[in-house]
């Protein structure tokens, strides 16, 4: 982990990678960025050593890309904690996964490893985010939740999905004031799953009403309806956002 500071300050923006998976109305943004995900068992007692080393490597605020951790809430895997890794500028992703900065990788991680259980590893990319933070797309609040659904969609439907997506997006924003909605896609690591959607609550009693407010709603019985027969059901979550770097 030496100099890990200086590899951050290093790390320039070259190009901002942008996947798109459709043309959705306004109320979906494009502003894409890349993730690398790591699904942890951590022991309780580990918690705060691991909150420490996060603080110690990623404080520069400099760096072109944020740092995550979340709590696990409910989930379908055995994880008690969320590691993100995220950026508009792939080319700082890929930075991180270089050689020019093995050493430090290598020694932040073999910290990680002495604290959790990697239970796995898997990257992505969030292609559309409806109101999106002053901080960008991948910005998220310390305290608030997040459900993450995950999907398997064949490339040939993808269209389908989106243009019934695009729709509960237009009939429900009445639901979202200030909360995220966003879509994206698995590249690696994890299985079948090759989309997720994700939705922020200000609280877990948000979340339980707010998923019901959702259930309500014509459009999205219209929408299982509709994606029935071409997205199948791969996981679901539930994570409260400790801390953002």
């Amino acid at each position: 982990m030496n100099n890990m500071k200086n590899l951050f300050k290093k790390i320039t923006s070259k190009l901002v990678f942008a996947i798109a998976l459709g043309c959705l109305s306004q109320t979906v943004k494009a502003e894409p960025f890349h993730w690398n995900g790591f699904d942890l068992k951590l022991s309780p007692k580990n918690v705060g050593p691991l909150l420490a080393l996060l603080d110690e490597t990623f404080a520069d605020p400099d760096k072109q890309f944020k740092v995550t951790l979340s709590e696990t809430i409910f989930s379908d895997d055995d994880v008690t904690h969320n590691l993100t890794v995220s950026s508009a500028d792939v080319e700082a992703i890929s930075a991180l996964m270089s050689d020019e900065f093995k050493d430090g990788r290598e020694q932040f991680m073999a910290n990680l490893y002495q604290l959790a259980e990697v239970k796995s590893k898997y990257t992505g990319v969030r292609t559309f985010t409806t109101n999106i933070p002053k901080k960008g797309s991948d910005a998220k609040k310390a305290g608030s939740y997040f459900g993450h659904w995950e999907i398997e969609i064949k490339a040939a439907d993808a269209p389908q999905f989106i243009e019934s997506f695009k729709n509960v997006v237009s009939a429900t924003k009445d639901l979202r004031t200030n909360h995220i909605l966003g879509m994206g896609m698995f590249q690696f690591g994890k299985g079948k799953s090759t989309h997720y959607i994700l939705h922020s609550f200000n609280s877990y009693s948000d979340l339980k009403k707010g998923l019901e407010a959702y259930s309500q709603k014509e459009a999205m019985a219209v929408h299982f309806k509709t994606i029935k027969e071409i997205a199948t059901p791969a996981g679901s979550q539930v994570t409260k956002i400790i801390k953002q770097w």
